[in-house]
Parts: structure tokens; C-alpha cells; sequence
């Protein structure tokens, strides 16, 4: 480990804790000048000198007095070298060693954020996915650096007595990408904004509104493309904005537009919601995004074109043939038209575009912020009572507290009730609240004008099927199944659209009647009458689980990927051969889930091989890495695909269980790995709590919507188990050991939960 070249700092180690954080956030006087000096730091330095008169650092609240301190207070930053090889990720992976302290990312992010309200600053809180987005990332972008500042105040004020002086500057060193702020580009995606007025003005502000918009969700939510130039809004004319996402692959295929492409979406999908949301979205203002991708050069050709096309039904989001082609290879998950508009250029070339119909926003993009803020879709009864009476008894014109109803989202909605993608995002954000019904009438009135919106439709399955989870009694389960089961046979019926997240939620539904099923049978929940015995119910289970896996099937035909359908396809295969070899688990509660090891070995190696992931013309030995590249490669994508924290965990979940459950020989480095998955799910699952949102889970088998406290526990026992079963002294074994697992029947970590 590195350690000082130069003097001691007594500083640190004599004065109080607020002035050590002061020093930490700004070690030099260069770096508190580069702070104060940025506009955009304005409300954070007020905060600052309004603390150190608080902690009588200086008398007053004034900059030249805080200056001076800092100037005295602190040398030269050359006197400290980092560690040899250490950047951000590796100083969090070893935040013991360096700042003792033995907490979880989440517990660590919940003490910083703490403190920074104790000490009133107007730091911005910490968050796990922007730590995540730290060890990958430089912080070139303004909120980046001031995440960096509070993570530096809580070192400051806790560990000021350490040998090695952790501040901003060092923290800002471990972030350090690679890559140069002027670097240059020839391909990417370039993705435009116009507003257009169809009578109604528009003036700087709304489009002073569109910029802000744009330029606070990159720096917050995909800042990895906001350096040099690339990520800036720029103008096209007074009223067409685009920014530049660069393909930082040097390959020219389809697949190296994955991330520049995915982040373009992304931003097209919140600034939809956002300008349906806004006071400047009327009946006279239109707006339009198109994306484009290639070569520089030439894609304002396409651009401009793309934006100004007078469409079938007034689309908002438009793309080009080529992007069609990139969201299809990439698994971005989007529905597109059924038919392109086909045009012509000034210079006599074809161009074909195509529109986004609906986005499968309940899994894979964010939360729209304002839908999280908004008063009457937040969890509590006040919100509950305002909505139940907004959406019940709409012909008063008092709501439930007895004053006139506010504008908000939901009657925003019914102002426009044709804007299905904007009620979906409503019912979605109530759907990881766990509000079922109300969500579910927010999805009638999207589907009595859309009909045939396959995401709705399916969404309305799931909150069917949820219930259903919560059901009474058996009878009533049964009941909400079969409205659940209706809904994707209309799907069939009148959708000409089928995607692998349709027939997954599809066959989910039977895996819940499958599961649910053995659960009253272990239970004895008073399932059994004169309709049901053991014999008919257990045949219940196995043609559930049947149909589930014909299900299943069909989202690996549709899919270019099939990685969620591979997963939930292989623990049905897994579950299936377990249940079908021990009759005992049907009654028994006492029985642990779980198969002998040789069934489930034949299993795996038998789908594997099905599936294409078990090559009989490599050596065993070899056999096993491919199959562990496969499987860690597919985690990959799709977590590139994901952009809604409260999906992930689970994702992260399902990974290690395809490491942990379905491989033939577990290896310290695959079982570490498996670790990793699950405290990393565990630290993003906690950070949705702030948010009130709870988490979709695969950890009993089928998906469903539980707390972030029980899925929490869920990833604490998961973690316990492995470790229990790995062995105290995986961390110092090489990474090829096998580690081999002494009990006859070890542990699954796919139903250690259920």
C-alpha cells in the first residue's frame, strides 16, 4: 500500500471535526477557489459558510473569512501518493483497510447522507448507483464532483485521525478515466428535439425548460457520455435542440451502438413523460424527438427530416432505419410501428421511419422523477384517499381532504387520456407501491382508448397476478388467475406484437400457480374438499408448470437474446425434475425444496446442451469457461438493458443463482462472483427505500412485488448460505479452485427463499 512521502499533517489530528470535513471537501486553496467560482455551486457554498460560522470556524458567514482558513489550514496536494494501481472501485472494495470501516455501501451511503443533513448542506446525497456509476466513470460533470466533496466531508468528520489523507483531490485522482475530454469520434448517435406550434406560441422559456430538462437527466442518469464534447445540448435553430452520444467501440456493427444508443433512448422515454407532464404540453404545442445513428457527418441529413414529418397519429418518438436495426441486435426493449413512413431526401434518396408505439418501461426504463414526487401517487393515506375519490367519485369537485382538487399527473392523464404511454408510466410508478387497484384503474381507462397496447395489457396481467399472490383463500387465487390468463389471450387474439417480456409474465402466471399450489399443500391451507385431493392438485402443479414451460419456449423463439426466458425456462427445468423425484415435498413442510444433486446435474448438462451452451467439441475443462463466459457475457446485456434500479436487484439475484445453482462445478472465482451479485443487489435494493419503491423479485421463484426490507433479507440469506457452504477462506484461494460442497444435498439458492 502507498503511503505519505511527506510530512504529517497535525492539522487533521488537533483541530475539531468540522473543520477536518471542511478541509477534506477542500484540501487546497486552488480547490476551494475552482469550487466557489462555479455558479452552479451557489446554494452548496452558502451552506458551507453558513457551517463554519455555525462551528465557529470563522465569525460570519463570509467568503474571504472561509478562504483564509482553508489557505492557512492546508500545503501543498504533492505531498501524498495513491496507492500503485488503486482507483475508485478497488478503494471501496477496500474501504476496511482504508477508512475502518466495516459497513455495506448502503449502510456507508446512509451515514454520509445523515451527517450531510445533521450539518444542514446542500451537498447532493449519495446515492449506490452513483457510486456504481464512480468506479466506471470519471467525475467530469459538476454533480459528480460534488457526490466526490460529500463522500470527502463524511471522511473529514469520521475518520480524520487516519494516516493516509482520503480528501477531494484523492478522490477525484481515483476517478480519473482514461479517456480525453477532447477525444474524437466519427460514429454515434446524434437525437433531436423539436418543439413545433400548431397555435400556440412558444417562447424562450419553453424552450429554456427543454434544455434544463435534458441537461439535468444526462448529468444525473447518463452522465458516462457528458465529457469534452460530447453530451452537451446544443442548438439546431430556436426551437431544435440535439445532443451527441458517442460509440466509443471502434467496431462498426450494430451491436457497438449498444450503450450510445441505449442512453439516446433512455433520454427520448423521460423527456416524453416529462413534456406530457409539463404546463407547457397543450393541444397546440407539439413535440418531437428522433434519434439517428452512424457517421457524423452526414446524420443531420436524416435528422432534421425525421423531425419535421408530418406522421400517422403524431408519434413523438421517431427513428431511422438503421436504429430500428440497432434497437433489434441490442435487445433495447421498445415497440415499434408495424409499418415505416417511407420519404424522400432533397437529394432524392429513400428514407424509411419508423416510431416508437410503446416502451416496456415497467422493467427496463427509469422512474420519471416528477411521477415520484407527485402528492397523489405517493404511499401515504392522505395520497390514497385524494386518488381513490379523483378516480371513483370524479363528479365532485372536492376531493377527500375537502378543498378543490390540485393539478397532478393523474389529471393531467385524463386531460389527455390518448397518451397511453403516459398512463402506463402512472400505473407503473403505483404498481412498485404496491398499489394494485388503483393502478389497475389508471390501465382501464389507458385501454378503453387503446385497446390492443400490449405493454398495458400485460402490465394489467401482472397486477392481477400479484393480487392473486395476496388472495384470501385458494378459491379467490384461482379467480384472479383466470382474469389474469384472459388479458394475455386477448394479447393472442388481437395484438399482432409478441415479445419475450409478454410471454415471460404469460408463463409467470402459471409458475405461480404451480408454486402457490404446493404452498397450500405443505400448508394444509385448507385447499383439500370434496373437488380437490392430493392426487388432482398435485396434477395441478405439473400442468401448470407444463404450461409455463411451453411459455417459457415461445419468449426464446421471439427474442433475439432469450436471457430472461433462458433463466426462468432453466429454473423450471430444475424445479420440474426436483418435484417429479420427490413426492414427499407435496406434503411436507419440513422438506426443504431441493433435489439430489445428481438430478439436477443431469438437469443443467441436458438443457445446456438444448440450448446451445454445452459444446461437445471442446474438453471438458474448456466446456466450463465457455459455459461461464456465456452465462456471465448475458448478465452483461441485459443489465446494460436495464435502467430502473428497482428491476436490477433481482437480475443481479437470477445471475447468481446461474452460478451458484446451475453450474457442474462451482469455482472460487464463479462463487465470489455469485457474492458480489448479491451484496450488490442487496446495497441497490436499500437505496430504493428513499423512494417508497419496492422491488419486482424472482427470489420465490416467480415475480412479484415485495418491500425492500423482505427483499433485503432475502439477499442477506442468500449471502449467508453461500458463505456457509463456501468456506471461511474463499478470499484467500485462487480464483480456479473448485469449491466443493460437503452436505448431500446442498443448499439451492433458487428456492432457499420460498
Amino acid at each position: 500500500m502507498g503511503k505519505a512521502t511527506g510530512k504529517t499533517h497535525n492539522f487533521m489530528n488537533t483541530k475539531n471535526k468540522a473543520a477536518s470535513a471542511l478541509i477534506a471537501v477542500f484540501p487546497t486553496h486552488q480547490a476551494f477557489t475552482a469550487f466557489a467560482e462555479n455558479n452552479e455551486n451557489a446554494a452548496i457554498l452558502k451552506s458551507f459558510l453558513s457551517y463554519a460560522e455555525k462551528e465557529k470556524i470563522t465569525d460570519a458567514p463570509d467568503l474571504t473569512r472561509l478562504k483564509a482558513f482553508i489557505r492557512r489550514s492546508r500545503s501543498s496536494p504533492e505531498d501524498f501518493k495513491l496507492p500503485a494501481g488503486l482507483n475508485f472501485e478497488g478503494f471501496l472494495d477496500r474501504k476496511e483497510e482504508f477508512l475502518k470501516v466495516n459497513l455495506s455501501i448502503r449502510a456507508l451511503t446512509d451515514r454520509i447522507n445523515h451527517l450531510l443533513d445533521e450539518c444542514q448542506l446542500e451537498l447532493p446525497r449519495v446515492s449506490n448507483s452513483m457510486l456504481t456509476r464512480l468506479k466506471r466513470e470519471p467525475a467530469d460533470t459538476v454533480y459528480k464532483q460534488n457526490v466526490l466533496r460529500s463522500l470527502a466531508f463524511w471522511i473529514g468528520h469520521e475518520r480524520a485521525d487516519m494516516e493516509l489523507p482520503w480528501n477531494y483531490d484523492t478522490l477525484l485522482q481515483l476517478c480519473s478515466g482514461n479517456r480525453s475530454l477532447d477525444q474524437v469520434f466519427h460514429e454515434g448517435v446524434r437525437i433531436g428535439f423539436a418543439i413545433y406550434s400548431r397555435g400556440d406560441v412558444i417562447d424562450h422559456e419553453i424552450v429554456g425548460w427543454l434544455k434544463k430538462s435534458l441537461k439535468q437527466y444526462i448529468e444525473k442518469n447518463i452522465s458516462h457520455f457528458f465529457y469534452g464534447r460530447w453530451g452537451k445540448v446544443r442548438s439546431q435553430d430556436i426551437t431544435t435542440l440535439y445532443i451527441d452520444f458517442p460509440k466509443e467501440d471502434i467496431a462498426s456493427i450494430p451491436a457497438a451502438y449498444r450503450s450510445c444508443l441505449r442512453s439516446a433512448v433512455s433520454l427520448a422515454h423521460q423527456i416524453a413523460i416529462r413534456w406530457a407532464l409539463s404546463k407547457y404540453c397543450t393541444k397546440n404545442r407539439f413535440l418531437s424527438v428522433g434519434i439517428t445513428a452512424g457517421e457524423y457527418t452526414t446524420l443531420h441529413n436524416y435528422l432534421l427530416p425525421i423531425l419535421n414529418s408530418r406522421l400517422p397519429g403524431d408519434p413523438v418518438i421517431r427513428i431511422t432505419d438503421y436504429v430500428r436495426q440497432c434497437l433489434l441486435v441490442n435487445d433495447i426493449r421498445a415497440i415499434l410501428c408495424k409499418r415505416p413512413y417511407e420519404t424522400a431526401l432533397f437529394n432524392g434518396e429513400a428514407l424509411t421511419i419508423w416510431w416508437v408505439e410503446e416502451f416496456w418501461s415497467v422493467l427496463y426504463f427509469d422512474f420519471v422523477p416528477e411521477l415520484l414526487e407527485d402528492s397523489i401517487l405517493k404511499n401515504d393515506s392522505e395520497s390514497r384517499a385524494s386518488l381513490m375519490h379523483l378516480m371513483y367519485f370524479p363528479d365532485n369537485e372536492m376531493n377527500a381532504t375537502g378543498k378543490t382538487a390540485d393539478s397532478n399527473a393523474v389529471t393531467t392523464f385524463f386531460r389527455f387520456p390518448h397518451n397511453a404511454m403516459l398512463g402506463v408510466e402512472i400505473a407503473k410508478t403505483l404498481y412498485y407501491r404496491r398499489r394494485f387497484r388503483e393502478a389497475l384503474e389508471i390501465l382501464r381507462v389507458v385501454l378503453s382508448i387503446a385497446p390492443t397496447d400490449m405493454t398495458a395489457r400485460t402490465l394489467r396481467l401482472v397486477l392481477f397476478r400479484n393480487l392473486a399472490v395476496d388472495a384470501p383463500s385458494y378459491g379467490t387465487f384461482e379467480g384472479m388467475l383466470q382474469q389474469a390468463e384472459l388479458e394475455a389471450l386477448y394479447v393472442e387474439e388481437n395484438c399482432s406484437t409478441r415479445s419475450e417480456d409478454f410471454y415471460c409474465e404469460y408463463a409467470v402466471l402459471y409458475v405461480v400457480k404451480a408454486m402457490q399450489t404446493l404452498r397450500c399443500m405443505r400448508e394444509g391451507k385448507g385447499i383439500y374438499d370434496e373437488r380437490r385431493d392430493f392426487e388432482s392438485l398435485k396434477q395441478v402443479v405439473f400442468d401448470a408448470l407444463e404450461k409455463a414451460e411451453q411459455l417459457f419456449g415461445k419468449g426464446i423463439t421471439v427474442s433475439p437474446s432469450f436471457i430472461r426466458s433462458f433463466y426462468l425456462l432453466y429454473s423450471l427445468k430444475i424445479m420440474k425434475a426436483i418435484l417429479q423425484n420427490d413426492e414427499a415435498i407435496f406434503t411436507d413442510i419440513r422438506k426443504k425444496l431441493n433435489g439430489k444433486p445428481d438430478i439436477i446435474l443431469k438437469t443443467s448438462l441436458d438443457f445446456q446442451w438444448q440450448i446451445g451452451y454445452r459444446r461437445d467439441d471442446l474438453p471438458l475443462e474448456k466446456q466450463y469457461e465457455f459455459l461461464e463466459h456465456i452465462i456471465i457475457r448475458k448478465g452483461e446485456i441485459h443489465d446494460d438493458s436495464i435502467g430502473l434500479d428497482a428491476y436490477r436487484p433481482t437480475t443481479y439475484f437470477c445471475q447468481a443463482v446461474c452460478l451458484w445453482d446451475f453450474l457442474p462445478v462451482r469455482t472460487v472465482a464463479m462463487v465470489k462472483r455469485a457474492l458480489k451479485l448479491l451484496k450488490d443487489a442487496r446495497d441497490i435494493a436499500g437505496a430504493m427505500a428513499q423512494s417508497d419503491i419496492c422491488i419486482y423479485s424472482f427470489t420465490r421463484t416467480y415475480g412479484e412485488m415485495i418491500p425492500v426490507e423482505e427483499f433485503v433479507q432475502h439477499m442477506e440469506k442468500s449471502i449467508s448460505m453461500i458463505e456457509e457452504h463456501a468456506g471461511g477462506n474463499l478470499y484467500i484461494r485462487e480464483d480456479s479452485d473448485i469449491v466443493e460442497v460437503s452436505d448431500v444435498q446442498p443448499p439451492l439458492l433458487m428456492t432457499l427463499n420460498l
